[in-house]
């Protein structure tokens, strides 16, 4: 399955031929949007799994002393859990599929804007 970040490229390297219209920059914004809305559910799963694994990290005891763990010993624990960082991935790639069609939005701003003067010359 080609991923976002391979559909994009090619996106660009159309653009860069001069194969891509206004329309294109379009039909690719909504294909990142329905990037963005897997990737954000994707994120959802991923903040409930890292949130089971704190609370019972939390909810732990120090193998040392014995003694509840501190609030901020168990942060520290649960952040370098495999949970947290697939947190970190799916935020982070959230965040990048959002970045790229905020720039094609604007991308196709100015390709509609160039379109609209060359009809008007």
């Amino acid at each position: 399955m080609t991923d976002y970040k391979t559909e994009y490229k090619e996106f660009l390297e159309a653009y860069e031929s001069g194969t891509i219209d206004g329309e294109g920059a379009g039909k690719m914004i909504a294909i990142l949007a329905q990037y963005f809305s897997m990737s954000n559910t994707e994120y959802g799963i991923s903040l409930k799994a890292f949130n089971k694994v704190a609370r019972t990290i939390e909810e732990g005891s120090d193998e040392v002393s014995g003694k509840s763990l501190s609030s901020s010993k168990a942060k520290i624990i649960a952040a370098a859990t495999p949970e947290h960082d697939a947190l970190i991935e799916k935020k982070i790639e959230v965040e990048n599929i959002e970045q790229m069609i905020n720039a094609l939005k604007s991308l196709q701003r100015g390709m509609n804007n160039e379109y609209s003067h060359m009809g008007n010359s």
